[in-house]
């Protein structure tokens, strides 16, 4: 994995836009939840022949979460996943990608409402939680001894 090249980061700033609009807060998660229920119960209740390509506004929703994340998560930064088209959330200490845009798009495609608060609270903790869990106490090469003496 590596950091995001100038013009990757210019296409996540352009896809976070398309969901801009007077009086959307795009820090607010709840708000953004209910955004994605309704463009994704839309979606759903349209006949397929008349449903448009759902993935600039997964990609955008998506985005907004992870950002919303990062913003919950000192040290957690985007990263493009090298090999691959996938972008991710990756923190120093830890070797566990986050890949909220493929979880948005699995939200969306399952169709049930009132998951994306739920996401974002779950990814944060979760990462926080790996983030500071503490290292077990490193023994002198002494204290090995012993121990393997006992």
């Amino acid at each position: 994995m590596r950091g995001l090249d100038p013009a990757e980061a210019m296409w996540l700033a352009e896809s976070r836009e398309l969901l801009r609009g007077p009086g959307l807060d795009l820090t607010d998660v709840d708000r953004l939840g209910v955004l994605l229920d309704e463009l994704m119960g839309a979606w759903h209740a349209a006949e397929p022949a008349l449903r448009w390509d759902p993935l600039p506004t997964i990609t955008a929703l998506g985005l907004l979460a992870g950002d919303a994340i990062v913003a919950r998560v000192p040290g957690l930064t985007w990263v493009r996943v090298e090999g691959s088209p996938s972008i991710a959330l990756a923190h120093p200490r830890t070797t566990t990608l986050e890949l909220p845009l493929d979880a948005v798009a699995a939200l969306w495609q399952a169709g049930v409402p009132e998951q994306l608060p739920t996401f974002v609270r779950e990814v944060t903790d979760r990462t926080l939680a790996r983030i500071t869990e503490v290292e077990p106490p490193r023994l002198t090469g002494a204290l090995r001894l012993l121990a393997r003496l006992r």
